[in-house]
């Protein structure tokens, strides 16, 4: 009885251990990225800076785009199949979903690659007012946990 306690005890420990591995692997796949800024005249209507954004160079890159005014800055963050904004006003730094005037992909789509606990949580990431450079950096980096674990392939 002992040895059967202790076999179930030792395989639910092994389990526990290797899955804990790979979410830990998971998790830094995405801790490097590369940014790159569009020059002026390749930027989209509307935009005022942009960026590709690419965690693996095999990749379709994700673009991020500026959106300027006099009360804030609005980053648009879009994939093939998702969208998403950070916008940096006097409240501070966070996530939201992008506004139907700057939308391109549909709104069931991104619903679905979007974890909506994950979007909570990223409301306000900072209150203080942000750089582009460092704004872009934070996109980088909180991206990642924005997307829903079965549509991480996005980023890769």
């Amino acid at each position: 009885m002992k040895n059967s306690i202790f076999t179930v005890l030792a395989v639910l420990l092994i389990t526990l251990l290797s899955s804990a591995t790979k979410a830990a692997d998971t998790d830094r796949m995405f801790k490097e990225y590369d940014i790159t800024q569009v020059a002026s005249q390749d930027l989209k209507a509307g935009a005022d800076k942009a960026w590709v954004l690419s965690y693996n160079s095999n990749q379709t890159p994700i673009t991020i785009t500026l959106h300027e005014s006099k009360r804030a800055k609005y980053y648009v963050v879009r994939g093939d199949n998702f969208e998403v904004a950070y916008e940096c006003c006097k409240k501070g730094f966070g996530a939201s979903y992008v506004k139907s005037a700057y939308s391109e992909v549909p709104y069931e789509l991104t619903n679905s690659v979007i974890n909506r606990e994950e979007m909570n949580r990223q409301k306000v990431l900072t209150t203080s007012q942000l750089s582009d450079e460092k704004a872009v950096n934070l996109i980088a980096a909180y991206l990642p946990d924005l997307v829903n674990p079965s549509y991480k392939h996005l980023l890769n």
